[in-house]
């Protein structure tokens, strides 16, 4: 007899109604996967207002949807994890280079 996978539903909002602390599962689960965070170990926001978590790994989408169950606002693709309602993604990413002062010396 095979044991049936039990999969981890994914909310559309947290309920504390944060934009990112539904995807926790999700981010756990792909660093006990051996994913390595590539963002400092959380969101980064860009000046559009687009929050990404990133790994140094593509993730593996399939591997995705064995596990979990993701409400329809959520997308995967083959760039990762998309939330259209929250406006935020989990894919492979590198951190946004630090903010460089601005300066009119030649």
């Amino acid at each position: 007899m095979s044991q049936a996978l039990t999969k981890t539903v994914i909310a559309q909002d947290a309920p504390n109604g944060s934009d990112t602390d539904h995807l926790l599962p999700v981010i756990d689960f792909l660093k006990a996967q051996g994913y390595t965070p590539a963002t400092g170990d959380k969101f980064d926001f860009n000046r559009d207002g687009l929050g990404t978590y990133g790994f140094q790994e593509p993730l593996d989408v399939a591997l995705l949807q064995e596990h979990f169950v993701f409400p329809p606002t959520i997308k995967l693709s083959v760039d990762g994890l998309h939330d259209t309602r929250h406006f935020v993604r989990i894919g492979q990413g590198n951190p946004s280079p630090p903010a460089r002062k601005m300066s009119f010396e030649a």
